[in-house]
């Protein structure tokens, strides 16, 4: 039974991992970015979009016609307008938590 808590966990802490690296770098990005003389902190909306419009447009088709309408607006949307270190981070820290929650070695 714990190896199956064990396999069912590692795809959220290999995410959670990823996100984390990935929170990093918009970070140090934005630390360049301050250096360097440009605007500081980025959205992730705009860094989303800066690096696939594409992906972006299809995550917000999918969301309102698959899942529902009022999810964009108001939750996907905030998470959007934040600095791209710290959204990152918040889902890396869900994804972590979920995976701590499913299997605790003891």
């Amino acid at each position: 039974m714990s190896t199956l808590r064990w396999l069912l966990s590692t795809p959220f802490r290999l995410v959670g991992y990823v996100f984390i690296v990935a929170a990093f770098a918009a970070g140090l990005y934005d630390i360049w970015r301050t250096v360097d003389g440009r605007e500081g902190m980025t959205p992730l909306g705009q860094l989303w979009y800066n690096l696939s419009p594409d992906t972006l447009n299809l995550a917000q088709a999918a969301i309102q016609r698959g899942i529902h309408p009022a999810l964009w607006d108001p939750a996907v949307v905030f998470l959007l307008n934040l600095p791209a270190w710290l959204s990152l981070f918040l889902v890396a820290a869900v994804a972590l938590l979920i995976a701590q929650i499913i299997y605790r070695p003891r």
